[in-house]
């Protein structure tokens, strides 16, 4: 790999030796060889072109709420997503650049008196991240309002694409396969009370603050809840079959079950990802032992 073509591709702004930690809602992950802040989706497409040039591997980090780096950190380029723009648009709509915060997002759609993104309330990944899960909260997900999404393609090309490009399932699209990247989106949005949305964003963000960690790394939810193919509708909270398989209380070094939520794991203080890891195979086993289920993460693992 020849760093001073990378460098040379980036204006010299690549860093070295990053600690990710810093960079991750856990507050786990070592060093990144390599670390570039883009600010624009023109610097985003220069680091994945000089990360694929000099063929590098890359991940492109955005809020970093949903993900679990390594201890040993990253042997390739981070690309830390801060093109966060985003502007209510005419005919009830809002643009958006992939590292728009999806929680401020939420604040301007209330404060034009558009509803359908309220469910996202107190969501602190971006919304580039929220496409590529397809995140959701309360029976919602991004899939119900993205209009369209301009990306950057595997082959170097820049398209635009719709709804249906995407093939959203339960917290996941068609990006984990493809390689694109998004760039930036649209979501359709929907005039509504500016008083019922407000009721309804304020009744979201205090379910968090109640039943989420405060002051404590984590990463969200840590297994997908389970839906049945032919009832869509009828989903088992994967927090309820945990508990009921018994996981409250576990521990692996400062890896812990939170106390409020068995879906979610906090961070005590000095947690390792290996800890981590071997806490959720527990979990994993707990439930598949208790009920025969198999359950899947939703975390997404960053290997070194």
């Amino acid at each position: 790999m020849n760093e001073n073509l990378l460098n040379a591709r980036l204006d010299g702004q690549v860093r070295r030796d990053v600690v990710l930690a810093q960079y991750s809602s856990f507050g786990i992950g070592g060093p990144a060889r390599y670390f570039f802040v883009a600010h624009t989706p023109t610097e985003i497409i220069r680091a994945v072109d000089a990360a694929r040039e000099c063929d590098l591997k890359f991940f492109i980090l955005g809020g970093g709420s949903n993900i679990l780096f390594d201890d040993e950190g990253y042997s390739g380029l981070i690309i830390k997503d801060e093109c966060s723009r985003f502007a209510i648009c005419s005919g009830g709509s809002i643009s958006a650049q992939s590292g728009a915060v999806v929680d401020k997002m939420v604040d301007a759609a209330l404060e034009a008196g558009l509803a359908g993104l309220e469910y996202a309330a107190g969501i602190r990944g971006t919304i580039g991240g929220a496409v590529y899960g397809n995140a959701g909260a309360f029976g919602h997900a991004i899939n119900e309002i993205l209009e369209k999404a301009v990306l950057y393609t595997r082959d170097g090309g820049i398209t635009i694409v719709d709804n249906e490009h995407f093939r959203f399932a339960y917290r996941k699209s068609s990006l984990s396969d493809s390689g694109d990247v998004v760039l930036s989106v649209k979501l359709a949005l929907r005039p509504g009370d500016k008083q019922k949305l407000a009721e309804i964003v304020n009744e979201r963000r205090r379910f968090r603050m109640e039943r989420h960690p405060v002051g404590l790394g984590s990463a969200g939810s840590v297994f997908k809840n389970l839906r049945k193919l032919e009832e869509p509708n009828n989903v088992t909270p994967a927090g309820k079959i945990l508990e009921e398989a018994g996981v409250r209380g576990m521990r692996v070094g400062d890896a812990a079950v939170f106390e409020k939520h068995c879906n979610i794991v906090v961070n005590m203080g000095k947690a390792t990802s290996n800890d981590v890891k071997t806490l959720v195979a527990m979990m994993e086993k707990a439930a598949r032992h208790k009920f025969g289920i198999d359950l899947k993460r939703e975390i997404l693992y960053i290997d070194p």
